[in-house]
């Protein structure tokens, strides 16, 4: 299996190469700095990734060279926040494989599911509605597929939103600790809005229980700064479901190769 990552890596992609180094680890995965370097590609890959850093980066045509090159591959077009309102004033890449490089990792796992023959596939025309049904379709999603529960943790300071990660959580099988226990967490799934409020709480933890952060808009900036203060991943609150319980499964399978954690 091959996966083809084009463009320029600046820091915001950081999480479109590490999700695919992460979810397609038994691939090839080539990289290539732009469209000029696509004659040097001499593998039909499975799965093509473009990182789209600014609206125009990219001409025109771009999308029909390379499904003429590349007929048979899947292709995601990964764009940063300064791309988002290409959908309104540019058409270049259909609706159907845009996604934002800050929430990309859910659809990385689902192109490959459906590479391997385990999702439906959905053509490069489908609308925003199919698309929306696609990505919030039910799937098996267990975080307890061994038997062990992982122990999680939430924060929000918001209690209807609290109980609703709670709830579904609980609905993959995970454990959910009480504040007063999170001591005994696995992971901590930590709401970070308002971000200046919730900032002086990170830089005052104590605890080495790892962190995942929640966030509304994340942008890149505030991503990484949540990073230096020890989140370990950050997701969208706009983001699929299946978001949040790929950075939990992530987490916990990281802690389970760690010296003297559980």
């Amino acid at each position: 299996m091959h996966v083809l990552i084009i463009g320029n890596l600046t820091p915001e992609m950081d999480s479109v190469v590490s999700s695919v180094r992460e979810i397609c680890s038994e691939a090839r995965i080539l990289e290539i700095s732009g469209m000029d370097l696509i004659p040097t590609v001499n593998v039909t890959p499975d799965l093509i990734i473009v990182c789209q850093n600014w609206p125009d980066e990219y001409g025109p045509h771009i999308l029909d060279d390379l499904v003429s090159r590349f007929p048979l591959s899947r292709f995601v077009c990964c764009y940063g926040v300064w791309c988002e309102s290409d959908g309104r004033t540019r058409s270049i890449w259909p609706f159907s494989i845009r996604v934002p490089a800050r929430s990309a990792a859910s659809r990385i796992q689902r192109e490959m599911e459906i590479i391997e023959s385990h999702a439906q596939v959905f053509p490069l025309t489908a609308g925003r509605d199919e698309i929306f049904l696609w990505e919030s379709s039910a799937l098996p999603l267990r975080l307890d597929g061994e038997g062990i529960a992982p122990r999680i943790c939430v924060f929000s300071g918001d209690s209807r939103y609290c109980s609703m990660l709670e709830d579904q959580i609980r609905g993959w099988g995970g454990e959910i600790v009480t504040a007063s226990l999170q001591d005994t967490a696995d992971v901590i799934v930590y709401d970070l809005d308002p971000w200046e409020s919730v900032l002086d709480q990170l830089i005052n933890r104590t605890l080495t229980v790892p962190v995942i952060g929640i966030m509304g808009l994340a942008h890149p900036e505030v991503i990484v700064a949540a990073k230096l203060w020890g989140v370990r991943k950050v997701v969208t609150k706009l983001a699929p479901g299946a978001e949040l319980f790929h950075a939990i499964r992530s987490v916990c399978e990281f802690r389970e190769h760690q010296p003297g954690d559980c």
